[in-house]
């Protein structure tokens, strides 16, 4: 839902990269709906609560993504190193503990799956703060002291799981690649365009 308040609205359309002002601005503005059972937060607190969950849903829709391109790059080294000429004892081993350091992570990011299937419950991850500003404002009166609770906890466990991803994205990935490039593996997705 919107901050009651006073907004502005532009209507523009945009045809081969320019764009044209068909209305506007026009001004409008958004009143309160009617006074829930739970008394009003400010609207201050509201539009607070909604950045840090929108910025709280975008870092870890950035994590999920680099955790399972890395996954994804684990995966085609391990694929590559069964094709390399003069494979590593050492690289199969560094390659497979990259590996389950990673699956480690998605579990600890969005739970364990084998549970799922079951109907077992996980543990709480950051993953549960997936849909929390919906949740949050999609009522009259903002987000609760629970709400809050649950945005501190999940940000908290995206940035510990983000300390152990960071060195494994900056740092180890790039090594392997570079040793696994030296057993004569064959070119990866990633590893751009091949030099010859």
């Amino acid at each position: 839902m919107a901050t009651p308040g006073n907004y502005t609205v532009t209507l523009v359309k945009r045809v081969d990269g320019e764009n044209t002002v068909l209305q506007g601005p026009d001004s409008f503005r958004v009143e309160p709906l009617f006074d829930g059972s739970l008394p009003r937060k400010s609207f201050k607190e509201m539009d607070a609560f909604r950045d840090a969950a929108f910025a709280f849903q975008q870092d870890l829709t950035a994590t999920n993504i680099a955790l399972s391109r890395s996954q994804q790059t684990v995966d085609a080294m391990l694929r590559a190193f069964d094709k390399a000429t003069s494979p590593s004892d050492d690289l199969l081993k560094r390659l497979n503990d990259t590996k389950i350091a990673l699956l480690d992570i998605d579990k600890e990011l969005n739970g364990d799956a084998i549970k799922g299937e079951i109907g077992e419950r996980s543990n709480p991850t950051a993953s549960d703060g997936n849909s929390l500003a919906r949740n949050a404002l999609g009522n009259t009166y903002g987000p609760t002291d629970e709400h809050n609770g649950l945005l501190s906890r999940v940000q908290s466990q995206l940035k510990k799981l983000k300390a152990k991803l960071l060195p494994i994205v900056n740092s180890t990935l790039p090594v392997l690649e570079s040793d696994l490039k030296k057993t004569g593996a064959p070119w990866i997705e990633g590893q751009g365009l091949i030099d010859n």
